[in-house]
Protein backbone atom coordinates (compact mmCIF):
# COMPACT_ATOMS: atom_id res chain seq x y z
CA UNK A 1 0.00 0.00 0.00
CA UNK A 2 2.86 2.36 0.84
CA UNK A 3 4.49 1.74 -2.54
CA UNK A 4 1.16 2.28 -4.31
CA UNK A 5 0.57 5.59 -2.52
CA UNK A 6 4.10 6.67 -3.39
CA UNK A 7 3.46 5.85 -7.05
CA UNK A 8 0.17 7.75 -7.10
CA UNK A 9 1.80 10.73 -5.42
CA UNK A 10 4.53 10.72 -8.04
CA UNK A 11 1.95 10.66 -10.81
CA UNK A 12 0.15 13.73 -9.46
CA UNK A 13 3.37 15.75 -9.77
CA UNK A 14 3.56 15.17 -13.52
CA UNK A 15 2.72 18.13 -15.79
CA UNK A 16 -0.64 17.98 -17.53
CA UNK A 17 -0.95 15.95 -20.73
CA UNK A 18 -2.09 19.01 -22.80
CA UNK A 19 1.02 20.91 -21.66
CA UNK A 20 3.30 18.01 -22.58
CA UNK A 21 1.52 17.58 -25.91
CA UNK A 22 1.86 21.31 -26.68
CA UNK A 23 5.57 21.24 -25.85
CA UNK A 24 6.21 18.09 -27.92
CA UNK A 25 4.50 19.62 -30.95
CA UNK A 26 6.40 22.91 -30.60
CA UNK A 27 9.69 21.02 -30.28
CA UNK A 28 8.88 18.86 -33.30
CA UNK A 29 7.90 21.76 -35.59
CA UNK A 30 10.27 24.39 -34.20
CA UNK A 31 7.40 26.87 -34.16
CA UNK A 32 4.57 27.70 -31.76
CA UNK A 33 2.30 28.64 -34.67
CA UNK A 34 2.97 25.41 -36.60
CA UNK A 35 2.45 23.41 -33.40
CA UNK A 36 -0.86 25.16 -32.80
CA UNK A 37 -2.08 24.29 -36.30
CA UNK A 38 -0.94 20.68 -35.89
CA UNK A 39 -2.88 20.04 -32.67
CA UNK A 40 -5.75 22.45 -33.43
CA UNK A 41 -5.29 25.03 -30.68
CA UNK A 42 -4.29 28.69 -30.72
CA UNK A 43 -0.63 29.85 -30.64
CA UNK A 44 -1.51 31.63 -27.39
CA UNK A 45 -2.53 28.30 -25.86
CA UNK A 46 0.77 26.74 -26.93
CA UNK A 47 2.73 29.62 -25.39
CA UNK A 48 0.65 29.44 -22.19
CA UNK A 49 1.18 25.69 -21.82
CA UNK A 50 4.93 25.97 -22.36
CA UNK A 51 5.37 28.87 -19.92
CA UNK A 52 3.43 26.89 -17.33
CA UNK A 53 5.58 23.84 -18.02
CA UNK A 54 8.77 25.89 -17.65
CA UNK A 55 7.50 27.31 -14.36
CA UNK A 56 6.58 23.87 -13.02
CA UNK A 57 9.90 22.30 -14.02
CA UNK A 58 11.86 25.44 -13.13
CA UNK A 59 13.86 25.27 -16.39
CA UNK A 60 13.86 27.19 -19.65
CA UNK A 61 12.83 24.89 -22.49
CA UNK A 62 13.04 27.35 -25.40
CA UNK A 63 15.03 30.43 -26.28
CA UNK A 64 12.68 32.87 -27.95
CA UNK A 65 13.53 35.21 -30.81
CA UNK A 66 11.28 37.53 -32.80
CA UNK A 67 10.30 34.95 -35.43
CA UNK A 68 11.76 31.71 -34.14
CA UNK A 69 12.14 29.52 -31.08
CA UNK A 70 14.97 27.12 -30.33
CA UNK A 71 15.22 24.29 -27.83
CA UNK A 72 17.61 24.63 -24.91
CA UNK A 73 19.68 21.64 -23.79
CA UNK A 74 17.01 20.82 -21.20
CA UNK A 75 14.33 21.23 -23.86
CA UNK A 76 16.10 18.82 -26.21
CA UNK A 77 16.31 16.17 -23.48
CA UNK A 78 12.62 16.52 -22.68
CA UNK A 79 11.65 16.56 -26.38
CA UNK A 80 13.56 13.36 -27.03
CA UNK A 81 11.85 11.51 -24.20
CA UNK A 82 8.37 12.85 -24.95
CA UNK A 83 8.73 12.12 -28.66
CA UNK A 84 9.43 8.47 -27.92
CA UNK A 85 6.59 8.33 -25.39
CA UNK A 86 3.99 9.83 -27.74
CA UNK A 87 5.10 7.55 -30.58
CA UNK A 88 4.67 4.57 -28.27
CA UNK A 89 1.19 5.74 -27.25
CA UNK A 90 0.20 6.32 -30.88
CA UNK A 91 1.51 2.89 -31.93
CA UNK A 92 -0.39 1.22 -29.09
CA UNK A 93 -3.65 2.94 -29.99
CA UNK A 94 -3.23 2.18 -33.70
CA UNK A 95 -2.45 -1.46 -32.93
CA UNK A 96 -5.90 -1.72 -31.33
CA UNK A 97 -7.84 0.41 -33.82
CA UNK A 98 -6.02 -0.51 -37.02
CA UNK A 99 -8.06 -1.85 -39.94
CA UNK A 100 -7.45 -5.56 -40.54
CA UNK A 101 -4.93 -6.20 -43.29
CA UNK A 102 -3.79 -2.57 -43.46
CA UNK A 103 -0.48 -1.10 -42.32
CA UNK A 104 -0.21 2.62 -41.60
CA UNK A 105 3.16 4.14 -42.52
CA UNK A 106 3.95 7.75 -41.72
CA UNK A 107 6.49 9.40 -44.04
CA UNK A 108 7.91 12.89 -43.49
CA UNK A 109 9.78 15.21 -45.87
CA UNK A 110 9.94 18.78 -47.09
CA UNK A 111 7.26 20.06 -49.50
CA UNK A 112 9.68 20.59 -52.39
CA UNK A 113 11.00 17.02 -52.39
CA UNK A 114 7.50 15.65 -51.91
CA UNK A 115 6.20 17.63 -54.90
CA UNK A 116 9.11 17.04 -57.24
CA UNK A 117 10.25 13.50 -56.43
CA UNK A 118 7.68 11.51 -54.48
CA UNK A 119 4.41 12.76 -55.99
CA UNK A 120 5.19 11.49 -59.53
CA UNK A 121 5.74 8.03 -57.96
CA UNK A 122 2.49 7.87 -55.96
CA UNK A 123 0.68 5.58 -58.40
CA UNK A 124 3.62 3.18 -58.55
CA UNK A 125 3.84 3.20 -54.75
CA UNK A 126 0.20 2.30 -54.24
CA UNK A 127 0.43 -0.39 -56.90
CA UNK A 128 3.48 -1.88 -55.15
CA UNK A 129 2.08 -1.54 -51.62
CA UNK A 130 -1.73 -1.81 -51.79
CA UNK A 131 -1.86 -2.90 -48.12
CA UNK A 132 -0.19 0.32 -46.90
CA UNK A 133 -2.08 3.40 -45.74
CA UNK A 134 0.52 6.10 -46.40
CA UNK A 135 0.36 9.29 -44.36
CA UNK A 136 2.59 12.03 -45.79
CA UNK A 137 3.54 14.86 -43.42
CA UNK A 138 5.44 18.05 -44.12
CA UNK A 139 8.51 18.93 -42.07
CA UNK A 140 10.09 22.34 -41.56
CA UNK A 141 13.53 23.13 -42.94
CA UNK A 142 16.48 21.56 -41.11
CA UNK A 143 14.38 19.86 -38.44
CA UNK A 144 16.18 17.00 -36.69
CA UNK A 145 14.91 13.50 -37.65
CA UNK A 146 14.98 12.56 -33.95
CA UNK A 147 12.19 15.10 -33.37
CA UNK A 148 9.98 13.98 -36.24
CA UNK A 149 6.99 11.75 -35.57
CA UNK A 150 7.37 9.47 -38.60
CA UNK A 151 8.38 5.94 -39.56
CA UNK A 152 10.41 7.15 -42.55
CA UNK A 153 12.03 10.56 -42.91
CA UNK A 154 13.59 12.01 -46.08
CA UNK A 155 15.84 14.96 -45.34
CA UNK A 156 18.65 17.06 -46.75
CA UNK A 157 21.94 16.67 -44.92
CA UNK A 158 25.46 15.28 -44.65
CA UNK A 159 24.41 11.76 -43.67
CA UNK A 160 25.30 12.07 -39.98
CA UNK A 161 22.18 11.19 -37.99
CA UNK A 162 23.11 9.78 -34.54
CA UNK A 163 21.29 6.61 -33.50
CA UNK A 164 19.42 6.48 -36.82
CA UNK A 165 19.73 4.37 -39.97
CA UNK A 166 20.50 6.61 -42.96
CA UNK A 167 20.90 5.74 -46.65
CA UNK A 168 21.75 8.23 -49.41
CA UNK A 169 18.70 8.58 -51.63
CA UNK A 170 19.17 11.39 -54.18
CA UNK A 171 22.43 13.16 -55.00
CA UNK A 172 22.00 16.67 -56.33
CA UNK A 173 23.94 18.60 -58.97
CA UNK A 174 23.48 22.34 -59.34
CA UNK A 175 23.70 24.42 -62.50
CA UNK A 176 22.41 27.84 -63.65
CA UNK A 177 19.00 27.68 -65.32
CA UNK A 178 16.67 30.30 -66.75
CA UNK A 179 13.54 30.63 -68.85
CA UNK A 180 13.79 30.85 -72.65
CA UNK A 181 11.99 34.22 -72.43
CA UNK A 182 14.72 35.70 -70.21
CA UNK A 183 17.45 34.38 -72.52
CA UNK A 184 15.66 35.85 -75.52
CA UNK A 185 15.36 39.20 -73.74
CA UNK A 186 18.89 39.44 -72.32
CA UNK A 187 20.84 37.11 -74.58
CA UNK A 188 22.60 33.86 -73.73
CA UNK A 189 25.69 34.31 -71.53
CA UNK A 190 28.90 33.17 -73.26
CA UNK A 191 30.96 32.71 -70.10
CA UNK A 192 30.15 32.12 -66.42
CA UNK A 193 31.42 35.63 -65.68
CA UNK A 194 28.70 37.06 -67.95
CA UNK A 195 26.12 35.91 -65.40
CA UNK A 196 27.28 38.62 -63.01
CA UNK A 197 25.34 41.12 -65.15
CA UNK A 198 22.17 38.99 -65.09
CA UNK A 199 19.47 39.16 -62.39
CA UNK A 200 20.31 36.34 -59.99
CA UNK A 201 17.84 34.71 -57.61
CA UNK A 202 19.11 32.91 -54.51
CA UNK A 203 17.60 30.07 -52.53
CA UNK A 204 17.92 30.41 -48.73
CA UNK A 205 21.28 32.22 -49.04
CA UNK A 206 23.92 33.28 -51.57
CA UNK A 207 26.20 30.31 -50.88
CA UNK A 208 24.94 28.24 -53.83
CA UNK A 209 25.81 30.87 -56.41
CA UNK A 210 29.06 31.71 -54.64
CA UNK A 211 30.19 28.07 -54.74
CA UNK A 212 29.34 27.71 -58.44
CA UNK A 213 31.21 30.89 -59.38
CA UNK A 214 34.23 29.72 -57.38
CA UNK A 215 34.15 26.34 -59.15
CA UNK A 216 34.13 28.09 -62.54
CA UNK A 217 37.03 30.41 -61.55
CA UNK A 218 34.93 33.56 -61.33
CA UNK A 219 35.97 35.89 -58.54
CA UNK A 220 33.14 37.82 -56.97
CA UNK A 221 32.40 39.14 -53.49
CA UNK A 222 29.19 41.04 -54.19
CA UNK A 223 26.30 38.76 -55.13
CA UNK A 224 23.00 40.58 -55.30
CA UNK A 225 19.42 39.58 -55.91
CA UNK A 226 16.45 38.40 -53.88
CA UNK A 227 16.88 35.52 -51.43
CA UNK A 228 13.86 33.17 -51.33
CA UNK A 229 13.36 30.32 -48.85
CA UNK A 230 10.96 28.06 -50.75
CA UNK A 231 12.36 25.99 -53.64
CA UNK A 232 9.08 25.98 -55.55
CA UNK A 233 8.83 29.78 -55.38
CA UNK A 234 12.43 30.09 -56.64
CA UNK A 235 11.69 27.89 -59.64
CA UNK A 236 8.41 29.66 -60.42
CA UNK A 237 10.29 32.97 -60.40
CA UNK A 238 12.79 31.52 -62.90
CA UNK A 239 10.04 30.10 -65.14
CA UNK A 240 8.35 33.52 -65.08
CA UNK A 241 11.57 35.07 -66.42
CA UNK A 242 12.42 36.99 -63.26
CA UNK A 243 16.04 35.84 -63.10
CA UNK A 244 18.62 33.04 -63.25
CA UNK A 245 18.60 30.44 -60.45
CA UNK A 246 20.76 27.53 -59.39
CA UNK A 247 18.72 24.54 -60.52
CA UNK A 248 18.81 21.21 -58.69
CA UNK A 249 19.24 18.24 -61.01
CA UNK A 250 17.44 15.78 -61.03
CA UNK A 251 14.65 17.60 -59.17
CA UNK A 252 14.10 19.97 -62.11
CA UNK A 253 14.31 17.34 -64.86
CA UNK A 254 10.65 17.84 -65.81
CA UNK A 255 11.20 21.59 -66.38
CA UNK A 256 14.33 20.92 -68.44
CA UNK A 257 12.60 18.26 -70.53
CA UNK A 258 9.55 20.45 -71.18
CA UNK A 259 11.72 23.45 -72.09
CA UNK A 260 10.24 25.78 -69.47
CA UNK A 261 13.80 26.09 -68.12
CA UNK A 262 17.09 25.73 -69.96
CA UNK A 263 20.51 24.94 -68.51
CA UNK A 264 22.89 27.77 -69.40
CA UNK A 265 26.23 25.97 -68.91
CA UNK A 266 27.43 22.38 -68.85
CA UNK A 267 29.41 23.07 -65.67
CA UNK A 268 27.57 21.52 -62.73
CA UNK A 269 28.50 21.54 -59.08
CA UNK A 270 28.15 18.48 -56.88
CA UNK A 271 26.70 19.32 -53.47
CA UNK A 272 28.51 18.16 -50.33
CA UNK A 273 25.12 17.04 -49.02
CA UNK A 274 22.30 14.91 -50.38
CA UNK A 275 18.78 13.73 -49.65
CA UNK A 276 18.89 10.88 -47.16
CA UNK A 277 16.39 8.20 -46.24
CA UNK A 278 16.36 8.08 -42.43
CA UNK A 279 14.55 5.82 -39.96
CA UNK A 280 14.92 4.66 -36.39
CA UNK A 281 16.66 1.40 -35.59
CA UNK A 282 13.69 0.51 -33.38
CA UNK A 283 11.29 0.99 -36.28
CA UNK A 284 12.63 -1.81 -38.44
CA UNK A 285 10.25 -4.25 -36.81
CA UNK A 286 7.21 -2.32 -38.07
CA UNK A 287 5.72 -4.31 -40.92
CA UNK A 288 6.51 -2.90 -44.33
CA UNK A 289 9.13 -0.25 -43.46
CA UNK A 290 12.16 -2.19 -44.71
CA UNK A 291 10.38 -3.10 -47.97
CA UNK A 292 9.27 0.51 -48.54
CA UNK A 293 12.78 1.83 -47.90
CA UNK A 294 14.26 -0.67 -50.36
CA UNK A 295 11.66 0.37 -52.95
CA UNK A 296 12.43 4.08 -52.50
CA UNK A 297 16.17 3.45 -52.87
CA UNK A 298 15.54 1.40 -56.02
CA UNK A 299 13.38 4.24 -57.42
CA UNK A 300 16.18 6.73 -56.80
CA UNK A 301 18.66 4.58 -58.65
Amino acid sequence: MGEENSFIHGMTSLPSLPALRAFEAAARFGSFRAAAEAINVSPTAISHHIRGLEAQLNVQLFTREIRAVHLTDEGMRLADGLGKAFRLIEASVEAVAQNPGKTKIRMAMGPSFATRWLLPRFAAFHEQFPQVDLELVQTPLLVSPQNVDADIFITWGDGVFPEMIADPLVNVLTAPVASPALVERLGKPDTPEDLLSFPLIHQRDTLGWSAWFTATDVNTSDLRGPVIEDTNVVLQAAIAGQGVVMGWVPLINSELESGSLIQLFDAVLSENRAYYLVRRTSGQQVEGIAEICNWLIHQAR
